[in-house]
């Protein structure tokens, strides 16, 4: 098999430049919402680091799903079951393109809420991202931020149902295609 033909995604499986930044955005986005689901409840004084690596983060993940897009456009998804019904097929798309809207959507919000700031908050406590202080528009990016990490918790759940799904009911390997060591 040539270097080309391992890297791109088989008719089977991912390939591993997929499943990689798959995980990656995966754990990042873990931690993303739970930081950002918590940060209210640590102490003032640790707040600020909290955010800081949060901003930090976000942008990691805006430059991984770039990239993990950029990855899709030139080695295309291996093929859904031939006996999955339509609706499951269109269920999977919509869900796959919402998550990618989604996630990608959130740290541009994020950037919006950042350099909007009064306060000028820095991405790993490096990068000052302050631009212009506007309240109103600091205010509608903090909604629209949190009403999105919602609607991507809810996809992911989505998508974990549908992975599970595949796995223990249809058996049909779906799942063990982006597992990290598994063969499809």
């Amino acid at each position: 098999m040539t270097n080309a033909a391992t890297a791109a995604n088989s008719s089977q499986s991912y390939s591993g430049v997929a499943k990689l930044l798959h995980w990656a955005i995966v754990i990042l986005i873990g931690l993303l919402l739970y930081a950002g689901w918590t940060v209210e409840d640590l102490p003032k004084e640790e707040r600020l680091g909290v955010m800081q690596t949060h901003a930090g983060l976000g942008l990691t993940v805006l430059v991984l799903m770039a990239s993990r897009l950029l990855w899709r456009i030139g080695h295309p998804v291996p093929a859904l079951p031939a006996d999955m019904p339509r609706w499951q097929v269109v269920a999977s798309k919509a869900t796959h393109h919402g998550l990618y809207f989604f996630v990608i959507l959130q740290p541009l919000l994020g950037l919006a809420i950042t350099t909007t700031s009064k306060f000028n908050l820095k991405a790993f406590g490096v990068l000052g991202l302050q631009i212009a202080p506007n309240e109103t528009v600091h205010k509608i990016g903090e909604t629209l931020h949190g009403i999105n990490a919602w609607v991507i918790a809810a996809l992911i759940l989505l998508h974990i149902a549908a992975a599970l799904y595949h796995h223990f009911v249809r058996r049909d390997g779906v799942l063990k295609r982006m597992l990290p060591f598994a063969k499809a």
